[in-house]
């Protein structure tokens, strides 16, 4: 009786090819995942102090939703931005970032009687490791100029095959924002988080996954911690009316300072929101990946730079390939790909709307 041996190098050989089949399975499940997988929109009004958003507590079927949340149209350069009232969101602070007389817009900013946007662009790191990122100043004397959109709400201007995502920049060109920066892609994921935009709520998950932000009718805005918030927490923040939140995070600060550890804290490019004080806010957003002009940052750096700006909370939106601004219906940032990763939302800044403003 003779005795049959397996060859080692087909041993080897079959190994190798289910080690890439597993690699494979893995690869296609996160696609899956984070680009094929979508939420499933379930719009619901939420009571609100303003008039815009009690416009919107009709809100039922999907062509309402859309109507209810398109955003009034930003007023070009150099004509008469509408009159709006002011809400107080700054106390009447900073009256000199604001025109007396017709929107002015030049290549770095924006301003009229009630928006207020300082461009900069800032070098940073070292010489073989160089960092580019973009600051946009933001001031606003009533909150609805500070708005969200999504792509689920422009099915009709979407060329491409998924309708639930869109181009930061068109996006931004539908909406006429003035800038605007990728948002939190809420669509990619269908737990664990909570989507509130304009005063209407998409998603609504718990437990949280990630660390949230919530920008209230008040104007303030604060963050909360994944493992820290709950059910009891959650129906608080909804007791003060939340305009906006976003899931994603992580939150960059904690009561103005940064936190000991980040669990994830590599290089890449990132975008993200900062808060001074009702009607003041910034988008920053850095560029990464991309050999001799900017390396992109980790979570450390970045809320370091919010912090050295003044901010009093800080937050993560999504990064990497996402991760772009645009101004004036243009990229102002560089993005890592000629085409950048379509997005679900934006954040965007624009003149106030009639109805928010009660006109």
């Amino acid at each position: 009786m003779s005795i049959r041996t397996c060859n080692p190098r087909k041993r080897l050989v079959q190994a190798i090819l289910l080690d890439l089949l597993a690699v494979g399975v893995c690869l296609n499940v996160f696609a899956y995942f984070h680009h094929v997988r979508k939420a499933d929109p379930a719009p619901k009004a939420l009571n609100s102090p303003t008039p815009a958003a009690a416009a919107q507590a009709e809100v039922g079927s999907e062509t309402d939703v859309a109507s209810a949340a398109q955003p009034s149209a930003a007023v070009p350069a150099a004509t008469e931005a509408p009159e709006a009232a002011d809400t107080g969101l700054l106390g009447g602070k900073f009256a000199e970032k604001f025109s007396t007389g017709d929107a002015e817009q030049t290549d770095d900013g924006y301003r009229s009687k009630n928006v207020c946007i300082e461009l900069s662009k800032v070098s940073a790191g070292t010489e073989d490791r160089p960092i580019v990122y973009y600051v946009a100043d933001i001031y606003i004397k009533d909150l609805s100029s500070f708005r969200t959109a999504l792509a689920y709400e422009y099915k009709d201007q979407n060329e491409g095959s998924r309708k639930n995502v869109m181009s930061t920049l068109q996006l931004s060109e539908l909406t006429n924002a003035l800038v605007a920066i990728s948002g939190d892609n809420y669509t990619f994921r269908k737990e664990g988080l909570i989507a509130v935009r304009n005063g209407v709520e998409w998603y609504n998950q718990a437990p949280l996954a990630d660390d949230i932000c919530v920008l209230y009718y008040d104007g303030t805005m604060e963050t909360y911690r994944a493992d820290e918030t709950r059910d009891e927490q959650i129906a608080a923040i909804y007791a003060k009316e939340p305009y906006q939140i976003w899931t994603f995070g992580p939150e960059l600060l904690e009561n103005g300072e940064i936190p000991e550890k980040f669990s994830i804290n590599k290089e890449n490019p990132l975008s993200g929101i900062g808060y001074f004080e009702p009607g003041h806010y910034c988008f920053i957003l850095v560029d990464g990946r991309q050999s001799g002009y900017s390396w992109g940052m980790n979570y450390t750096q970045f809320a370091q730079v919010f912090k050295d700006l003044g901010c009093k909370t800080a937050y993560n939106l999504d990064g990497g390939d996402t991760a772009v601004m645009t101004f004036n219906g243009a990229w102002r940032s560089h993005p890592q790909d000629e085409k950048p990763r379509e997005t679900s939302d934006i954040l965007y800044i624009c003149e106030p709307s009639a109805s928010a403003s009660g006109q």
